[in-house]
């Protein structure tokens, strides 16, 4: 039987089924990129409480900066069109769950997109237009609340969209971990930096671990192995 065209994996799979490797594939190359910009954040020194100083403290961090800066972008367009893919592939019956946990994945990516801009507006001169003391405190109070918001928006996601993957109850256990590191790092401000960089990691394996166990059809056959085995 294996030697029949396909193999058993194509055998296996219900009518319907569709596996999607380069939505995959962008999923867990966006996720990974998320991680590293928000790394690269997290290596910064604690942002000072006075405006003037803080002006010195985006001269003083502003190779990691435009490094995580110039990364999210195309992190953002990468794991946005990798999960647009996957989640557009589930065509069973609409599920609540699912749906939460595409529009807290959605409000992340837009959360990653305002650190983006702010950021970006730090370290981009913009018309040789000098910023005061009080905007730079302003765009840095921006870009830590936005990353606030998208950790947030991980959180949910973690705990509803890897409830119902390939993995089934490890896939429920990486989520629970996933969403509990991930409302841990929603604080940047108040942890330490060791625990900002655990989360951003968290990102990258969160994210290549759903990227690959999605289902991406109505009755997914990893997920119902007696069907398999009564097909055998």
């Amino acid at each position: 039987m294996t030697g029949m065209a396909g193999g058993p994996a194509a055998r296996d799979a219900p009518p319907g089924a569709r596996d999607l490797p380069a939505h995959r594939w962008l999923s867990a190359g966006g996720a990974s990129l998320t991680a590293v910009a928000l790394l690269l954040l997290s290596l910064l020194p604690e942002a000072p409480a006075d405006a003037v100083a803080v002006a010195a403290w985006v001269e003083q961090g502003r190779s990691l900066l435009t490094w995580s800066d110039e990364l999210l972008f195309f992190a953002v367009l990468c794991w946005g069109a990798g999960a647009r893919g996957l989640l557009g592939a589930r065509t069973a019956a609409p599920s609540p769950r699912i749906d939460v946990g595409a529009t807290a994945l959605a409000a992340a990516f837009v959360a990653l997109l305002v650190v983006l801009l702010a950021v970006g507006r730090l370290v981009y001169p913009v018309f040789a237009i000098d910023l005061a003391p009080e905007a730079v405190a302003l765009l840095v109070s921006t870009t830590f609340g936005a990353v606030h918001l998208a950790f947030l928006g991980f959180a949910v996601a973690a705990a509803t969209l890897t409830w119902s993957t390939r993995a089934r109850l490890l896939g429920r256990g990486v989520g629970i971990v996933a969403s509990a590191a991930f409302l841990a790092g929603s604080f940047p401000w108040m942890m330490p930096a060791w625990a900002n960089s655990l989360a951003a990691i968290a990102v990258a394996g969160w994210g290549v671990f759903l990227a690959f166990t999605s289902v991406t059809s109505p009755v997914d056959a990893a997920a119902h192995p007696r069907r398999r085995e009564a097909r055998t």
